[in-house]
């Protein structure tokens, strides 16, 4: 072996190094996006299914005003509500892919990943509970559950 051979040859790792790394760090903001897309599922059938819950309350008690504030709410802006969390997931996927630094690429997927989940709960937790109460008063037993 040539002692000029070995920078070229030690050039070509040092490049199929760095491609390797780029290729696990793509398969890295990949998997962060898809982290991000789950709970935007489960958010959106919730979403969605508003309409279905605020027509079950009005046959059950005859009027959405003997719902807890929450619930109306989420009755009232469940498809504002939904478009928010399309735009903050969209964006987050986006910025997954844009921006540079790992750190701030992993802290910023795991903060919305958060935001979403914890929406999602927020909003499951909203329109089952008082259909729970509704369920358990016309059945005859008004005691609540835990």
């Amino acid at each position: 072996m040539n002692p000029f051979d070995a920078p070229a040859a030690s050039a070509a790792e040092l490049r199929d190094l760095n491609a390797e790394i780029k290729d696990w760090a793509f398969g890295i903001r990949c998997l962060f996006a898809v982290l991000n897309v789950f709970p935007l599922y489960y958010c959106t059938r919730m979403l969605l299914a508003a309409p279905r819950f605020e027509m079950i309350f009005e046959d059950m008690l005859g009027s959405k005003d003997k719902l807890p504030g929450l619930t109306r709410l989420i009755f009232e802006w469940s498809i504002p509500l939904l478009g928010g969390v399309w735009l903050l997931t969209a964006l987050t996927v986006v910025l997954i892919f844009t921006l540079e630094r790992a750190r701030h690429v992993w802290i910023m997927a795991a903060i919305s990943m958060f935001l979403v989940i914890a929406t999602g709960h927020l909003i499951a937790t909203m329109l089952v509970d008082p259909l729970i109460t509704v369920i358990q008063n016309l059945s005859g037993g008004g005691e609540n559950l835990p």
